[in-house]
Formats: structure tokens, sequence, C-alpha cells
């Protein structure tokens, strides 16, 4: 045999061994493969089975209703509306390219957005979980549109949603608050009382120190659905109904409410009337203020609105100044200095200093008010009446600062009186102790500064409210609040009732609180009040005051007012009025104490701030600034 047969034959033979090998393999493989199959459709069959019937299974979260919250009156202050809104569920959209695109660009059409926007919305939202928000508050025609095609459209869900309304926009902004969509801080505390991370929240005012009761019990709906999660039929029967969140009434009246806010106007400041008799506060207004309604939607127009308040650092439409903002009280202090001297029997009332309009200490000139003129003789009434500073610069060196700063204290200055919305500040009374604290000395001059209610005497027009409440009550005050009453939103019925909270009692002779009262309503009759409240006739007390601001030539005044009255009617009928006008520099329209009178009237009288203002000859404009 030649030697190319030899070779040729010794090819196929290897040719064979390898076709034999892969035949071999091919075969063990298939029987392997066979065996997997057949453990699969034997032993596992009934967990896949079992895991496809879960995977059927789509539970929709139902979100309860927010209560409403109601004035005491009765009007809804805020409220809840239905809106549609379109969200995409991108694990649902289709795998297949041109199905998905074919449902983006028939919903890009509808909403008119460019697809690109979608597909950014889409993309912006990678790694949140479930539902991904696309449009809100879209109109019933497009509603329609897409809800006749929704089968066509899959991965896309539009939703009858409830979200917040306040009927009155920036009527009581402050003090209702706002909600908005729960940030990463808050859902860490939140998510284990059932939250999600697309819930909505209460952000400030009585929205957020309601929360709990506002929010209601969320429920859920389960479908089942086919593979490509079209709704088959719904199981009932693990069905949870939502539960509407509580309704909250407050102590606000709204005809007051609306009337002092006309009141103040476009001044910058605050006016605040409250019922001493159980702290219920009646109205509150801070201006600049806010829409809340601007909160509850993620639209352009909203966020533009947001967006300028927040740059707003001078005006700071957000911050609420009862509260939230620390003024000096100027001459309104001087009640707790009265009280000091009645109390302490150190200096006689009928002790006179002269005041030639000035008072030095050492080489320093202490002036007052009145300065380049002079109120001469005055004992303890007339110096309150005129607010004489002289007098009590004399009065506060005999007396001592340490007594001041105590029966300050004792009247709820320098600490938060516990009013039932957040972020209310404490304030500060300076003493001894307080300024070797700031590794400072004390010296006589802090003394006369501080008696008149200036230097680092820093209070909230909440406070100065709470001390007026104490003498209208000869010695006692209750926590301010808000609420009146937690009622069922089912029924209607009273959940809970609220109802006066001892918050002061300073423990002295109520002769002292007499006999203050007597000095604030000369206040009214023939000292620094007595043009504000001509010509009214019930019978009012208080005390004014202009608080310095700033120094030498860049010095501004805020004027104060704080009273109360009727003092010849019943204690339960009386109001307290604080009215603060920031930078007036003494200009007659946002003089306070005139401010006050119109709220008083308005309040008693039953009138309109347009009616009080025709009443007492007050000039209406458009804008007072």
């Amino acid at each position: 045999m030649s030697d190319s047969k030899l070779s040729k034959s010794g090819k196929n033979r290897e040719f064979q061994k390898r076709l034999i090998a892969v035949i071999t393999v091919f075969i063990f493989s298939f029987i392997v493969l066979l065996s997997v199959i057949s453990f699969i459709q034997l032993f596992r069959n009934p967990e896949f089975t079992n895991r496809t019937k879960i995977n059927r299974e789509k539970i929709v979260r139902i979100p309860p209703i927010r209560g409403k919250i109601f004035s005491s009156d009765g009007n809804i202050l805020a409220d809840n509306k239905t809106i549609f809104n379109v969200y995409i569920n991108p694990k649902e959209l289709s795998s297949n390219f041109q199905d998905r695109q074919k449902s983006l660009f028939y919903l890009a059409n509808v909403l008119n957005y460019n697809y690109s926007d979608i597909e950014k919305i889409l993309s912006s939202k990678a790694k949140q979980k479930g539902d991904v928000l696309i449009s809100e508050n879209i109109s019933f025609s497009n509603y329609i549109k897409i809800k006749e095609n929704i089968e066509k459209l899959q991965g896309v869900i539009i939703k009858e949603d409830s979200v917040r309304h306040y009927p009155f926009k920036n009527t009581l902004s402050h003090a209702l608050g706002y909600i908005g969509p729960i940030d990463s801080n808050e859902y860490a505390v939140k998510k284990q009382l059932g939250y999600i991370q697309l819930d909505v929240i209460g952000k400030n005012g009585i929205e957020k120190e309601y929360e709990s009761e506002l929010r209601g019990k969320e429920g859920r709906k389960v479908f089942i659905v086919d593979a490509r999660m079209v709704i088959q039929e719904e199981d009932y029967s693990k069905e949870i109904t939502a539960q509407s969140g509580s309704e909250v009434v407050l102590t606000i009246d709204l005809f007051l409410q609306k009337t002092i806010e006309e009141t103040l106007a476009d001044r910058t400041g605050t006016i605040l009337v409250m019922k001493p008799h159980n702290g219920e506060i009646l109205a509150m207004t801070s201006y600049p203020n806010f829409d809340p309604n601007i909160y509850v939607m993620e639209n352009e127009e909203n966020y533009e609105k947001k967006r300028m308040i927040e740059l707003d650092t001078k005006d700071t439409p957000l911050i609420n100044r009862n509260i939230q903002t620390l003024y000096p009280p100027a001459s309104v202090f001087k009640i707790v200095t009265v009280t000091a001297i009645l109390n302490e029997n150190l200096i006689s009332p009928y002790k006179q200093f002269y005041c030639g309009g000035f008072y030095q200490l050492n080489n320093q000139i202490f002036g007052c008010w009145i300065r380049p003129g002079a109120h001469g003789f005055q004992n303890l009434e007339d110096a309150l009446a005129n607010s004489c500073d002289v007098y009590f610069y004399n009065a506060a060196l005999i007396v001592g600062i340490d007594r001041i700063s105590k029966y300050a204290v004792d009247y709820g200055f320098g600490q938060p009186l516990g009013v039932d919305i957040p972020y209310e500040k404490s304030g500060l009374i300076p003493s001894v102790k307080w300024k070797k604290e700031q590794n400072q000395n004390w010296h006589h001059g802090d003394t006369l500064n501080s008696v008149i209610g200036q230097g680092d005497v820093k209070v909230t027009p909440l406070q100065l409210a709470n001390l007026l409440s104490v003498v209208c009550n000869k010695g006692k005050s209750y926590k301010p609040r808000f609420i009146k009453e937690i009622r069922s939103s089912t029924d209607g019925s009273t959940i809970k009732k609220y109802d006066r909270e001892l918050l002061t009692d300073m423990k002295i002779n109520q002769n002292v609180f007499y006999e203050v009262e007597k000095y604030l309503r000369s206040v009214v009759i023939v000292g620094t009040g007595k043009w504000a409240f001509w010509g009214n006739d019930l019978k009012f007390v208080g005390k004014t005051g202009t608080a310095e601001i700033g120094m030498s030539n860049k010095k501004m005044t805020h004027s104060l007012f704080a009273g109360y009255g009727p003092i010849d009617y019943p204690p339960e009928e009386r109001i307290v009025v604080v009215t603060l006008v920031e930078n007036d520099n003494n200009e007659y329209l946002k003089y306070s104490a005139r401010l006050s009178n119109l709220v008083f009237n308005s309040w008693y009288k039953k009138e309109s701030f347009k009616e009080s203002a025709k009443r007492f000859g007050f000039p209406i404009l458009d804008s007072y600034k």
C-alpha cells in the first residue's frame, strides 16, 4: 500500500473519532437538558405556578383624603379637590421598542409635550420606585383621550388624585401652613408609619402640627392582571377602604381675619387678636404673606413663584412675624417695670422724677423720646401714660435689672409660650448673669436701655399679647392656641375638644394689676394713644411703643401697640390686640395704635375695615408703602 493511501485512511479514522465524540457530547447534553426540564416539570412546577400567580396580582395603593380645616364660624379654610394626573410605570412599559415608542409618542401628542421631554422625566426618575408622575392636573378632554386608549398604552396610568386646596389663598397662610412632597429626612422618620416616598406631608403651620390628625389612613385595591398588565378582574376580598383624615376646627374667626388683613394691608408687620380668657387666637396676620396653593402641585408656574419667595431675603414672606421674628418691645416693656415698682414697694407711685428731655449717666446722654421737648415732673401713672423714658431711667436704677428681668420672665418673656404651630422663638431677657455668660460685664447703661425695651431685650408679638393677657386676667394667662376641636370626617362627631390650659400664674396682689390697668387706661385717654382712640366710646386700655432699629443715620423705627378691652365687659368677652408695623418712621398711616383702634371697632361693632375706617376718618388707599 502506498504512502498516500495510508495517509488518507488515517485521516478518515481521525474524522470518524471526532464525529463520534461530537455526537456523544450532543447526546449527553441532550440527556442532561431533558433531565433538567423533567426535574423542573416534576418538582419545581408548583413553585413557578405560585410565582406566576403572585406576578399577576397588582396592588394599587389608595391614599387617604386629607381632613378639612375649618374656621370657628364654619368656613372651610383648607379642603381637597379632584384632579387628573398621568403616570408611567417604567417596569410596565412594553419591552418592544417600537410599541414603547408608539405609546410615548401618543402621550406626548395629547399632553403637548416633546417626546424627548417624557424620556428625560423617566431618565431623571430612574432610581424612583413605582409610578413616575408625568403631568399633573390635565384637562378633562385630555383625560378622556388617554382613558379611551389606555389598553393600548402599556405602562401608562391615569389617576384621579385628591389634592390640597386653600380657597382663600393668602388668607391666614402663616397659621395654616402648607403641604409638600415628603423629603428624605421626613421619610426616614415617617416610613414606619406607612408613608412612602411619593407622599405629601404638612410642612408648616397647622398642616404640620396636626399632620397625624389630618392625614387619615391609606387603603388599597387588588387587581388580577395578565402578562401585559391588563386588568382582568378585581379581588374585592383583599380591598381595604381608605379612611379620611379628621376635621380640624380652628379658633379663627374668618370675618375678623379678613378684617385685620385689610387693616394691615401691605404694611410690613403683624396684627394679632387673642381672647385672654382662654388663649384662643381669633385672628393672626403677618405681611408679606404667600399663597399655600403654590406648594401643592409641581408645575413651572408654581416653581417660579416658590423660587421668587426663596430669593426674597428682605421681606421673607414665609416668616410668621408673630412668632418667628424677634423685636425690641420698646415702651410696651415698661408695663413690666411698673409691675415691679408697684409690687416691690421700692418707689412710691406718687414719687415724681423730673424729665428735661434727657438723662445723663456719667458722660453718656440717654434721651427721652420727647426730646428736644420735656415732660417735666412725672409720677408713675404720668410716666406710663406719656411713655416718659427719663422717669423709667431713674426708676430702673432703684429697682435693679435683676428684679426687672425676673418680672419679665414671670410674665412669659424669654421662653416659648407653646402655641400649637411650629418654629416659635424664645426671645431674650438680658440680666447680669446672662451678660457674664457672654464674658461681658453689666453696666448701668445696659439697665437704662433694657428698661425702655431696647438694647438686648427681644420679644415676639405673641409674647406681648401674653403680657397684656396676664394684666387683663389679673395675674394669669392661658396657652395661646389655634385649635378648638377635632371632629370625625365621617359623621362630624367631636373626637377631642380643647380647653384652656394655664400658662402663667403670677402670684402677686391682684390690686397691682388693677393699678396697672388704670395706668394703661390713661395711655388711651390722655397719653400717647389718645388721638388713636379719639371718638371710640368703648373702654380700651393699652400701651404704645416705638422701637429703634439700626444705628446713627440708618436708624429706623417700628410702631407698636398692645392693648385689651373693653374693660367694662365680662372677662370672657374681652380681646387683646397687638399691632406692629415695621419701619414706620413716624408715618401717620403706619401708626399701630390707630390700626388697633380699627380692629377693636370692627370686632365689637361688626364692621368691615372700610366701614371702621370711614367711621374714624382713616384714609383707604390701594397701597400704604
